[in-house]
């Protein structure tokens, strides 16, 4: 009975700490700078397509044609 308490714990500690890293994963790539879909760079697009009323708003390219014509 031990040891089956022993296999039990020893497969949730696995199963957590697999969870652990995929979480840390996501999260990181969520505030990477270079990642695209990064939480900082959806927010700003989505205000901006809500003041804008343009569904595909992007900051980068507001500022190109702003600077650019």
């Amino acid at each position: 009975m031990v040891t089956a308490a022993g296999v039990i714990v020893v497969g949730l500690a696995y199963l957590a700490e697999r969870k652990a890293t995929e979480v840390a994963r996501e999260t990181g790539q969520a505030i990477n700078p270079i990642n695209d879909d990064n939480i900082f760079n959806r927010g700003v697009n989505a205000v901006g397509a809500k003041l804008t009323g343009n569904e595909n708003f992007q900051l980068g390219s507001w500022i190109a044609k702003k600077i650019h014509g």
